[in-house]
């Protein structure tokens, strides 16, 4: 993966990691996804750890506006970490993200969030925000449109296929090095709805730009094709006029042919590089463009005739 691509992608999830949702449902499916990804109990205590310091940030914001809860955060050999000590407050974020058995005892299931936890649209969003942070890539705007989120668990892959599908966004999942489950999207206009649906405003805009620039440069560059081609057309169709006309003329001299088809050869001859509209205009007097091609195609059947009577 390029530098340019890994700051894009960075970009967009330092955009989602500043925003804390205004509904507290919202911010328990936040807290869901944080805590399933980067969190494990350690004797009772609830650790949250990430090489990324704007997830802990968040998570450590997240805790307070949801439950009151303050944590401790600090940093670990390079990691960031936010730990919860307090059985009863271990017990408040457990219970309220669904990871605790019937017994008190956490369950973990890395990525997998409770359906009921995610069952409105907004908490929908709050999830598929979060799993790209966690697991989602995007290429740069300038380069072909690919974004996918990377997971480790079938079962996670698909439940945000589902999420997703529920925005009538269709991703596809695909296997990486037996080991990987990779949901991908490459359509740019569902790539554009993706980043609008989580609200990465900056960068659908940064996005968005990029795509109308890129479709200026293609259709600029089907233009200068179309014109190389047509010149090309243009020259080769001139040549071989050009070779008929003086065939004739060494097989029975201009002079002999019809006043209209010499006058049009005589113009070929001095105006080789021109269009058939030019060379009409050239013409006294002038002559439409079809009037043109239709007595250079005569001269073209005239010489062919007689190529196949000298042969």
């Amino acid at each position: 993966m390029s530098h340019t691509e890994i700051s894009f992608s960075k970009e967009v999830k330092e955009e989602l990691l500043k925003n804390i949702p205004m509904a507290r449902h919202c911010r328990i499916a936040e807290i869901a996804v944080i805590v399933s990804c980067a969190g494990k109990v350690v004797n009772d205590t609830l650790v949250v750890r990430s090489d990324n310091e704007r997830i802990t940030q968040k998570y450590f914001t997240l805790l307070k506006k949801t439950f009151n809860i303050i944590a401790d955060a600090f940093e670990e050999k390079g990691f960031f970490v936010v730990s919860v000590e307090k059985k009863e407050d271990v017990l408040t974020i457990l219970q309220a993200v669904n990871i605790l058995g019937s017994d008190s005892s956490y369950i973990y299931h890395k990525g997998i969030i409770a359906s009921h936890i995610i069952k409105s649209g907004c908490c929908k969003r709050a999830f598929l925000k979060n799993a790209f942070v966690f697991f989602g890539t995007i290429n740069s705007p300038s380069k072909s449109s690919h974004l996918e989120f990377v997971c480790d668990n079938e079962e996670y892959a698909k439940q945000i296929v589902k999420e997703l599908a529920y925005f009538e966004i269709e991703a596809k999942i695909g296997l990486r090095k037996n080991k990987f489950h990779v949901v991908y999207l490459k359509d740019a206009r569902q790539i554009g709805d993706f980043l609008r649906l989580i609200e990465a405003n900056v960068a659908t805009m940064e996005f968005e730009n990029s795509l109308i620039l890129r479709e200026i440069a293609n259709k600029t560059n089907r233009i200068v094709n179309c014109e190389v081609a047509n010149s090309a057309k243009q020259i080769n169709a001139a040549y071989k006029q050009l070779d008929d006309i003086n065939y004739l003329n060494e097989c029975i001299g201009l002079s002999n042919l019809p006043e209209t088809l010499r006058s049009v050869a005589e113009a070929r001859l001095e105006n080789p590089e021109v269009g058939l509209k030019e060379l009409g205009e050239l013409m006294k007097p002038p002559l439409g463009k079809s009037g043109v091609n239709h007595r250079l195609r005569k001269i073209s059947e005239m010489a062919q005739q007689h190529r196949e009577k000298n042969a």
